[in-house]
């Protein structure tokens, strides 16, 4: 049983597609499966890291433009897996949130993973692969600020129940939702030691998340191992969410 479950957990002969493939999540995403055996493509708006030299592939990716997407479709062919890791985050309350703000959140991350989705989707279809789409905590429980960011990720976290529902039994789509961790887009919040303090506080595990806490949940469900496992948003947060 255990050499069982041990070889349902590899990814050989797999290929993957990881969106916002050069961010913190992304990078941690991508050497997670290429540790398992997959090829993993990175896409992103930013520029390739030459430490990322192991990767099948990079290619740079605007998720805001179609054409961007589909021509890295076109570009990378039919993937097993699609992980849409991309996001952007404008710290405003909703009454600041500027209709630019709004709508530049919404193109990015909602409409770049129903884009991403989309455009790969047939594909997916015809490999039987599995989607993984990364929500976040702040799309399940509300917060006080960011308000635009946590609306879009709860469009995220529906949009996995809907297209689990349509996609199946080809597809497998699921999403993970971590809790904020220390990464470019965080940087602001965790160089604040008032933050970091009162954060930790509310988190039951007492600390804060790490990029490897979130990539290897999403290699799981990934993996053969979650094979009954569609239409889920698995909540990486320490237990935050449930007091």
């Amino acid at each position: 049983m255990v050499a069982s479950v041990v070889s349902a957990a590899r990814l050989d002969g797999k290929v993957a597609a990881v969106t916002g493939g050069c961010g913190e999540i992304g990078r941690g995403i991508c050497k997670a499966l290429q540790e398992l055996g997959a090829s993993v493509w990175a896409l992103d708006i930013h520029p390739f890291n030459s430490q990322d030299h192991s990767l099948a592939g990079f290619v740079e990716v605007d998720m805001s433009e179609r054409a961007s997407v589909e021509s890295a479709a076109r570009k990378i062919g039919d993937v097993d897996f699609l992980i849409n890791s991309h996001g952007i985050q404008i710290r405003k309350s909703f009454m600041d949130c500027s209709e630019s703000d709004w709508s530049r959140i919404m193109d990015v991350n909602v409409a770049g993973t129903y884009r991403a989705c989309q455009v790969f989707g047939s594909g997916l279809r015809r490999k039987q692969g599995a989607v993984v789409n990364i929500s976040s905590v702040n799309g399940i429980v509300a917060a006080r600020t960011g308000a635009a960011y946590g609306i879009s990720k709860a469009a995220i976290a529906h949009m996995t129940r809907v297209l689990a529902l349509e996609w199946a039994p080809d597809v497998r789509v699921n999403a993970v939702a971590p809790i904020a961790l220390p990464s470019a887009m965080t940087a602001d919040l965790f160089a604040d030691p008032n933050y970091r303090r009162d954060r930790a506080k509310g988190i039951p595990l007492q600390r804060f998340a790490t990029v490897e806490d979130v990539a290897g949940p999403v290699a799981f469900l990934l993996s053969a191992n979650a094979s009954m496992i569609t239409g889920q948003v698995l909540l990486i947060d320490g237990g935050f969410s449930i007091q």
